[in-house]
């Protein structure tokens, strides 16, 4: 495991803290001294999406502080078909929960569909404040977590950026978000901040490289979780699926990540 430096996402000797003009960045808050990303309004309801090893917890944003609704947090579980890379962690490293109030911001899309290999992302999070920066992705794999029991589907990107701009995820920044945007297309939550670590395929070592919960794959899920809850309108104790859970984790860094054998890398 390569620890984080304690610096917010960097690009290569810079560290950009200045807003890039774009829509993704009022999504990004804080919380339990990490990141998350509010998802929208569904029916009076409000949904803040982090890291399950930092947990459900008063989130801020936009030097706005919303508490969080007790009881509302939810956990997403890998299905049979997110087990096929030999992971035995049941849960992804995704927290949703709900919180009091409304910031205004339109519902984000979280795609069914993860972008093409080497497209460019951005990346925002809050360790050591609130920053950005760009990357490609360079493959798609199955991962855990070596401190905690998440994993599941992630993407990864790699300091050396493969011909993007070399954005890395550091301390704090668990829970934050990566977003894509097609040309002319709305711009997509396709990732969740979750591990930073050696990155090894097949022996070959890459480098430092940051994992990303592949939203895609969980996107069904999260949808169905939220609606399930936003039906009965707002509570302070929600309606839950019978299946989820309302514990969590709080953690302060990003954590390592290591490989575990799947034979797709959807590179395109």
């Amino acid at each position: 495991m390569v620890a984080p430096s304690p610096r917010a996402i960097e690009t290569g000797s810079s560290i950009d803290t200045t807003s890039p003009g774009n829509a993704p960045w009022s999504y990004v808050g804080s919380v339990n001294g990490c990141s998350g990303v509010y998802l929208g309004n569904y029916n009076g309801t409000y949904w803040v999406l982090t890291a399950a090893h930092v947990g459900a917890g008063d989130f801020t944003l936009n030097g706005v502080t919303y508490h969080w609704v007790s009881g509302s947090a939810l956990s997403i579980y890998n299905t049979n078909n997110t087990q096929t890379d030999g992971t035995t962690a049941t849960q992804a490293d995704l927290t949703l929960f709900q919180i009091s109030g409304d910031p205004g911001l339109p519902n984000l899309t979280i795609p069914t569909s993860a972008p093409y290999g080497g497209a460019t992302v951005e990346m925002i999070g809050f360790g050591g404040g609130k920053s950005w920066g760009d990357n490609t992705i360079f493959a798609y794999a199955g991962y855990s977590l070596q401190v905690y029991s998440y994993g599941g589907a992630g993407i990864i990107t790699l300091a050396s950026g493969e011909g993007g701009n070399g954005a890395q995820g550091t301390s704090g920044d668990s829970g934050g978000g990566m977003f894509y945007q097609a040309s002319g297309e709305t711009v997509e939550l396709v990732g969740t901040l979750s591990g930073v670590g050696d990155v090894d395929g097949g022996g070959t070592d890459y480098g430092q490289g940051t994992v990303a919960v592949d939203l895609a794959v969980y996107s069904s899920q999260i949808t169905a979780d939220i609606q399930s809850v936003a039906a009965a309108g707002s509570s302070d104790t929600p309606a839950m699926p019978p299946w989820a859970m309302a514990g969590f984790g709080i953690g302060l860094l990003l954590v390592g990540f290591r490989f575990l054998p799947r034979e797709p890398y959807r590179m395109g």
